[in-house]
């Protein structure tokens, strides 16, 4: 058996173009355009990986429901986007996951954590540590003593062919995931570290240590050889591409 990845919406952010794309002038740059929030699921030798968990279904009835009313970014989603919904689309239940990798812990990217008790989450430990406490992480999400984190320390095999690679920026112990698929070849799972294509291009991103986000963006490329069809961004409505890979 060789890698299957599954690439799945789990959401949706309306957010300024500004946000993901500073360089642009007025008006665009102040233009609302929604956003996706997305998850994947990896069919490998080693069992079931899930990559990001996506936002909590709280959202479908309440958008603001995490930090409250703020329109400059307005949550969409339904409740066909909830991840454990997605998952059992592919005949795939919460317990059949033996790993949750988390690019980081904002609550687009670890809103369901909890969903998965039985997983074992891979963290960068940098990162925990930075997000423990932080009201910009919500630990209603993803801070229970009842998951199980194994905390990482640089570039760490998750499974044959899949691998964690540290690319900070957008956050402290941000990481995004390499994955080596036998027909597709290389591909990045990118989380935060490039919210856009147009970020992969220009080398450029916001964040909160912008010179090691435009670090981070040159690793994803030579990850990928400059082919950036093969390198997934977070947030990026023209390029997303949802399917199954192998």
């Amino acid at each position: 058996m060789t890698i299957e990845l599954t690439i799945f919406r789990t959401g949706a952010v309306k957010l300024a173009r500004s946000n993901f794309t500073p360089w642009l002038a007025a008006p665009g740059r102040d233009e609302l355009v929604e956003c996706p929030v997305w998850s994947a699921l990896l069919r490998t030798p080693e069992g079931l990986i899930v990559f990001d968990t996506g936002l909590h279904p709280v959202h479908v009835e309440r958008p603001e429901a995490t930090f409250g009313a703020n329109p400059s970014m307005v949550i969409t989603m339904t409740g066909e986007d909830a991840i454990v919904g997605r998952l059992a689309a592919v005949g795939v239940t919460p317990d059949d996951v033996t790993v949750v990798v988390n690019s980081h812990l904002h609550f687009d990217h670890a809103g369901n954590n909890r969903a998965f008790p039985k997983a074992t989450f891979i963290v960068q430990g940098e990162h925990l540590a930075y997000a423990k406490g932080r009201p910009n992480f919500p630990a209603i999400y993803w801070d229970d003593p009842a998951l199980r984190y194994m905390p990482a320390s640089g570039r760490a095999r998750v499974a044959t062919g899949i691998e964690v690679v540290p690319t900070p920026g957008h956050a402290p112990g941000h990481q995004s995931l390499v994955v080596d698929l036998a027909e597709t070849g290389r591909v990045v799972l990118c989380g935060d570290a490039a919210f856009t294509r147009a970020n992969l291009e220009r080398g450029e991103i916001p964040g909160e240590d912008p010179v090691a986000g435009t670090e981070s963006l040159a690793l994803i490329r030579s990850l990928v050889r400059d082919d950036l069809e093969r390198a997934f961004p977070s947030h990026d409505p023209t390029t997303f591409r949802p399917g199954t890979y192998h």
